[in-house]
């Protein structure tokens, strides 16, 4: 007999894998519940018969090969859901899936059985589903459902403010709870910010995480790179506190979810608990599996199993009996029986023969419930399944407690509730609802009609202007239309919702909400949306609603109206400088100063950032012109931040409709070229619209889109202007100065490109080749300097010394030979870090000079605070020297300033004989111009140079 069973067992082993996946077809086919196995491109590998009878399916149509979604479109067909919804399942679905993480969900068949369906996704790809028919439960679950219902509404309005960053610490993206839980400006935090921009405007709000911008910054970075969730505790601004939880994801980037825990602190430790409790029960939840052979021997168990019955692995090898699994699970404690292991193998051998598949409850030491199945296999063998049935079992015990739970709920209710009959009596009402009216307790009782209640409410004057006859009249009409939702608006300025439920018998169950608060909150919402937060002005919505409504008067009445867009001049330097609290007090001063200024049926917006806009109505272009000037006078003089005075203007473009257009887009078009026009005229200007600015627009676009190739097609050269001492007439150096020579174009001035290059950001490339050329010519030249201008945008170029490192070393240029030339423009900009970026050039052994000293925004503060080598006086004074005596007062000052300082000073532009001797006398130390020489290209540095020799041996 054994020798036989051995045979079989070889002929087994020698048939391959084709025999053990007959034998896990046979164990499965044996379970009760239903499994089916999909491959990585959801289609059946594997499925056993529980799972086509639980659902009613074809064998025909559900086998190896089918696609997940054939399977899907055949069980709709069976009606097992509405074929309606097989697309947005099917879609669902396979979004879960490629989580890649298990997840469970539950179906109710039309056959009224309730199906709960657990898909797992497998190690090497693919994904399997195990059904279960839970209909007693899933009862028990629809009847608590009724019970919970209404307290459905509070959860559905509970959220969280979130906010999500990149890998490079900036925002992607944060919803409006977390804007406003913390009052955050949606202008300033969005997406695109980085971290620290956004903790610094969090903390300006009055927000306190504990430490400073800083400090929490690098901790944040810190925990980035850590890759650790983690949880933070934070004062919001008005003294509530806020939880924020962290999450980092993948590609190195994070997500935080916010969420007011104020009223919770007190329970947290409780909660902790709880939560703990719970996942651990929740992550050891699932079935045991083990397959045995025809002797009893085990095969093979899943590691849940183990745990059950707490076996080892060295205990449940292969070839293990399962009289001696009884026995080691016995002597470990997992259960205690009043029967011996033998006579517990005896019943389940018993069972096997009988083919019995019925559940045996097994009750362990941990007083958890075991259901235990044995379901025999054709060939011999069989399936066991263990699976803890504990919670089922306490259902109805823990849905009873649901009901008192929930009895006392309704009993304390925020809403009012009436229960009606057929005939409009009432059968029951809470409290509340009584409350909510005023009502007398002593009318409103069961059995008294609908139609009393309204008299009386009416009377006690709830209800203004209104009968109680006409009322209820109204009030049964709206009911003959069946279920639906009205708004009671009571005298007292409250709002009531009704909202109406038939009862399966006849009767209604009707429940009332005070939705006051609510409709307030909506119509702030609605505000909000078409307002600016900030100013409170309408926004860029609400403007082209405004204008779109003007431009129909205009194109039907006649008359005119005027579009005026208005523009911060230096608003940046001001939120740099003193941070975004200040920027956002100077905005809300500007609108108020436009709301001041305008007509009593005039439009102001705020269009985004800096960017403002009017629309007035009135004789044009005279009044438009008229509020132009007095805005760039008022907004020109704003009062001091934070105890400083701050330089800005506005520049306004304006534009007249039907002069311009009668078209929104077209007539903002034409503002926007006027705008940029009075921004070109030097800002603090208006300028209104003409028809050449569309060309100019033009011409200047394609002079841009020129520009962009004309470094890499060698179209840029340099040329050198000598610079000579006045005391000994020995030449000191050359300026490089940038020209290009334009293909087609011919030579175009560097006033007429320079502006677009810096506006673009292509000043970064072509002040890097002209920095590197300068260097590299230079370093042929006896031991003289060459002076290099740097633009403002260079400054805000993080790489600018390591640039300027970099050319002094491969054109071995000694540092001291090199001179870089900067303007005020570039300090007003942000002094504070220019000077830092100078003092860094200043240790590499470069001479700095002040260019163009005298125009714009002349500061001494500048001088005070970083030792320029050379102050350079514009050519605009010298120019003037014999004619203006305010320009040789300038110059004197100048000089005399650098002398006192101990910092040379160059007159620029000397063309005469005569403007030589004013600088001479006025005390400059060096002069440039074309009395010492013209611009020479790098070829005739060297004659140029023999040139001012011979001169000064002469002289």
């Amino acid at each position: 007999m054994d020798s036989t069973r051995d045979n079989e067992l070889g002929a087994r082993r020698e048939q391959g894998p084709e025999a053990l996946v007959a034998l896990s077809q046979l164990a499965l086919d044996r379970m009760e519940q239903g499994v089916c196995v999909y491959d990585a491109d959801n289609r059946i590998v594997l499925f056993n018969q529980r799972y086509l009878s639980l659902f009613d399916l074809s064998a025909e149509i559900v086998r190896i090969g089918t696609s997940y979604r054939e399977v899907l479109a055949h069980s709709a067909s069976r009606g097992n859901f509405p074929e309606s919804e097989l697309d947005a399942l099917y879609s669902a679905r396979i979004a879960q899936i490629a989580g890649g993480k298990p997840f469970r969900t539950e179906q109710r068949l039309a056959s009224g059985l309730v199906m709960s369906l657990e898909l797992k996704p497998l190690p090497g790809g693919g994904w399997m589903t195990i059904c279960d028919d839970v209909s007693r439960l899933a009862r028990l679950e629809a009847e608590l459902h009724v019970q919970t219902e209404r307290s459905q509404h509070a959860l559905a309005n509970m959220s969280h403010g979130l906010i999500m960053y990149d890998a490079d610490s900036r925002v992607v993206v944060c919803n409006e709870r977390f804007l406003k839980l913390y009052n955050l400006d949606p202008d300033i935090v969005k997406p695109g910010v980085a971290h620290g921009t956004a903790i610094e405007h969090w903390l300006s709000r009055g927000n306190m995480a504990g430490m400073s911008a800083e400090e929490f910054h690098v901790t944040r970075l810190e925990d980035v790179r850590a890759r650790k969730a983690k949880t933070l505790l934070v004062m919001r601004y008005d003294g509530r506190m806020v939880q924020a939880v962290s999450r980092f994801l993948p590609d190195g980037g994070w997500v935080t979810v916010h969420e007011d825990v104020t009223e919770r602190l007190q329970y947290e430790e409780t909660l902790r608990q709880q939560n703990f409790i719970l996942d651990a029960a929740l992550e050891n939840m699932a079935h045991g599996l083990a397959f045995y052979d025809s002797d009893m021997r085990l095969r093979v168990c899943n590691t849940t199993y183990r745990k059950i019955y707490l076996l080892s692995p060295e205990e449940t090898r292969p070839g293990t009996h399962l009289g001696e699994l009884i026995e080691r699970s016995m002597a470990n404690g997992a259960f205690a029986s009043e029967y011996s292991p033998q006579q517990i193998l005896e019943a389940a051998r018993a069972r096997i023969a009988s083919r019995d598949c019925s559940p045996m409850r097994r009750r362990m030491s941990n007083d958890t419930v075991i259901s235990v199945r044995y379901c025999a296999l054709a060939e011999g063998g069989f399936v066991a399944t263990y699976e803890d049935i504990t919670e089922r079992e306490h259902a109805v015990e823990e849905l009873s407690e649901q009901y008192r739970r929930f009895d006392a709920a309704l009993n304390n209710m925020s809403q009012g509730l009436c229960m009606l009959d057929s005939s409009l009596r009432v059968i029951v009402c809470n409290r509340r609802y009584i409350e909510m009216y005023g009502l007398s307790p002593e009318l409103v009782k069961p059995g008294v009609s609908m139609r009393e209640i309204m008299e009386h409410s009416c009377a006690i004057g709830i209800h203004p202007n209104m009968t109680g006859a006409k009322l209820y009249a109204d009030y049964v009409e709206r009911l003959r239309e069946g279920e639906h939702t009205l708004h009671r608006h009571l005298s007292d300025g409250r709002i009531i919702k009704l909202n109406h439920k038939r009862m399966e018998h006849g009767g209604w169950v009707v429940t009332y909400e005070d939705v006051t608060e609510r409709h307030k909150a909506q119509a702030r919402v609605a505000h909000m949306a078409r307002h600016d937060s900030l100013t409170d002005l309408p926004n860029r919505t609400l403007f082209r609603e405004k204008m779109g409504e003007g431009l129909n008067q205009v194109a039907i009445a006649g008359g005119a109206m005027a579009v005026l867009c208005f523009d911060l001049d230096n608003f940046k330097t001001v939120n740099d400088r003193l941070g975004h609290a200040a920027g956002d007090r100077l905005l809300r001063w500007v609108a108020a100063r436009l709301k001041e200024n305008v007509g009593e049926h005039d439009t102001v917006a705020r269009l985004g950032g800096d960017e403002f806009a009017v629309l007035q109505r009135g004789p044009q272009p005279q009044s438009a012109e008229k509020l132009a000037r007095r805005l760039v006078e008022i907004i020109g003089h704003p009062p001091p931040l934070e105890s400083q005075a701050i330089h800005v203007g506005v520049s306004v473009g304006i534009a007249i409709a039907p002069d311009h257009g009668l078209d929104a887009d077209e007539l903002m078009k034409c503002a926007d070229l006027a705008l940029y026009q009075a921004k070109a005229k030097g800002r603090g200007a208006y300028q209104l619209f003409e028809p050449e600015m569309e060309e100019e627009a033009r011409s200047r676009h394609a002079l841009e889109h020129d520009l962009r190739g004309a470094l890499e097609s060698n179209q840029f050269h340099l040329v050198f202007q000598p610079q000579v001492q006045l005391e000994s007439s020995e030449l000191t150096g050359f300026e490089a100065l940038l020209r290009w020579k334009h293909p087609s174009r011919g030579f175009v001035s560097p006033a007429e490109f320079i502006p677009i290059a810096e506006e673009n950001g292509l000043i970064v490339p072509i002040g890097e080749w002209v920095l590197r050329t300068a260097c590299t010519t230079a370093a042929s030249w006896p031991d003289v300097t060459v002076a290099v201008n740097l633009s403002p945008v260079q400054f805000r170029f993080r790489g600018l010394v390591t640039l300027v490192t970099s050319a002094l070393a491969e054109a071995g240029l000694p540092p001291q030979r090199l001179e870089l030339e900067v303007t005020e423009t570039a300090l007003l900009d942000d002094s504070e870090a220019t000077i830092e970026i100078l003092h860094q050039l200043r240790a590499l052994g470069v001479r700095v000079s002040l260019d163009d000293f005298g125009v714009g925004y002349s500061s001494l503060s500048y001088l005070r605070k970083f030792p320029f080598d050379r102050i350079k006086i514009d050519r605009s004074f010298v120019g003037t020297l014999g004619e203006s005596p305010e320009s040789v007062a300038i110059v004197r000052t100048i000089a005399s300033l650098g002398s006192v300082l101990g910092v040379e000073t160059t007159a620029e532009g000397v063309e005469t004989e005569e403007q030589l001797d004013f600088v001479r006398e006025c005390g400059c130390t060096a002069v440039q111009g074309y009395y010492f020489g013209k611009p020479c290209p790098a070829a005739e540095v060297g004659r140029t140079i023999e040139t001012l020799n011979a001169v000064r041996r002469v002289a």
